[in-house]
């Protein structure tokens, strides 16, 4: 595009020189500029909200852990050995990721010593948290423990930018600001920040549906992909994906008058095809490794979850609720309490988000119930509950204009997640 008549290279009126334009003159940098303008004013305030909150959460959860590990004389404990800040929360599952991170699958898998529940367990564990672990140990030079927290802090940074940003489109400030509120008070929050993929999980899914709002369907798809290899539940992404990508097509399928176009399924494949490739991949390793394909599967049988109807768990669950036998001093025995209120919640908030407030978000989270409820027992629940973003944007939309309501949720959260954080460090809690 010209302002003026065009000039013959090096002419220029009056015989004066001309001055070539400079390349942030130019209509793609200009564009680029704008978009980073758009970019910074539209997640400067999410960004914001979400470095002040992970950096709060951190604090708090480490007074608590320290107190509950060390007593009230930590301060002198972590002047005298400051790994103690990160060592605190290698706790769990954590060694499994960290070993992944060192070893990979193939020396972990039959090698003793790596892990306690027998050849192969690892395989239950996404390589994603693992390979990320892996990268900023390399590149920083940090400790694995510390590498592992600084992938869950960032991780969380960015998760919680994209779920401040994504209930902004279509509800208030406020109502973000809740919802990122009562994820970080949650009982098992803590997890975001430990050797955990949680928030890794968390920032992929969130960032999954910021890039279907925008109708980035293969941008949705590849992030959809890295949270299945967090975690392979997550492969039910596929139904709440198809479900969007329809939806958009609606209205181009009615002027058109066709129950089908090819639009229809070029997107649908874009957004479903890397979900569907990343498994096929992952499943002729699992073969490799371990003579089946469904070995991260199968793997599962060494915390004692296999497949089970519903009636199974729940006729366990109940009986041993209804005799207290959660009380009893074995290890995570309470947890069942909170697994069980967990996915009672999830399968009313599901009903909720399906009618009231997004389709896809309540189809995903029935499906997360459905993953949880066909197994033998209920184990650690209450923490993968923290990748579904959509229970809590439920959770806000109940809560807000009832200020009695979240100070309900609060005062049932907190003191929770004091007990969770004290039994988690002191060797009491298992999930």
């Amino acid at each position: 595009m010209t302002t003026g008549p065009e000039l013959a290279e090096g002419a220029a009126p009056d015989g004066e020189a001309v001055v070539p334009p400079v390349a942030p003159t130019a209509p793609g940098g200009r564009a680029v500029a704008e978009l980073g303008r758009k970019a910074v004013a539209r997640l400067g305030r999410p960004f914001g909200l979400a470095v002040a909150v992970t950096l709060v959460l951190r604090v708090i959860t480490d007074l608590i852990a320290l107190v509950s590990a060390y007593g009230i004389d930590f301060p002198h404990r972590v002047g005298a050995d400051h790994h103690l800040l990160i060592s605190v929360w290698n706790r769990w599952d954590t060694g499994y990721y960290i070993v992944i991170a060192q070893h990979g699958y193939a020396a972990s898998h039959g090698a003793k010593g790596l892990t306690t529940q027998g050849p192969g367990a690892h395989i239950a564990f996404g390589p994603l948290y693992p390979l990320a672990i892996r990268v900023v140990h390399d590149l920083l030079g940090t400790g694995w423990d510390t590498s592992g927290q600084l992938v869950s802090a960032g991780s969380l940074v960015v998760a919680l930018t994209g779920l401040a940003y994504l209930v902004g489109l279509d509800w208030s400030v406020t109502r973000a600001g809740t919802a990122v509120l009562l994820i970080a008070a949650f009982p098992t929050a803590f997890f975001l920040l430990a050797g955990y993929p949680e928030a890794l999980a968390l920032a992929l899914c969130v960032w999954t549906f910021v890039a279907i709002r925008r109708r980035w369907w293969l941008a949705a798809g590849l992030l959809a992909a890295g949270a299945v290899m967090t975690k392979y539940y997550l492969a039910i992404l596929v139904v709440p994906l198809a479900m969007e990508v329809w939806e958009a097509h609606a209205e181009r399928r009615a002027d058109v008058g066709r129950p089908l176009d090819r639009r229809t399924v070029t997107d649908g494949l874009s957004a479903i095809g890397p979900v569907v490739a990343v498994l096929a991949v992952w499943a002729a390793y699992s073969d490799h490794l371990d003579g089946t394909p469904l070995a991260f599967a199968r793997a599962q049988s060494a915390w004692d979850r296999t497949f089970a109807w519903p009636w199974t768990l729940y006729h366990h669950t109940v009986s041993d609720l209804v005799h207290l036998r959660f009380l009893d001093t074995s290890t995570a025995s309470v947890m069942e309490l909170f697994d069980a209120v967990t996915v009672v919640a999830m399968a009313g908030l599901a009903v909720y988000l399906y009618l009231r407030v997004r389709r896809s978000y309540g189809v995903w989270l029935a499906l997360g119930w459905c993953v949880f409820s066909f197994e033998t027992i209920l184990m650690g629940e209450t923490r993968e509950i923290l990748v579904f973003f959509p229970f809590f944007v439920g959770l806000a939309a109940l809560v807000e204009g009832h200020p009695w309501r979240e100070r309900l949720l609060l005062a049932c959260f907190l003191p929770s997640a004091y007990y969770l954080i004290e039994r988690f460090v002191t060797g009491r809690f298992a999930g």
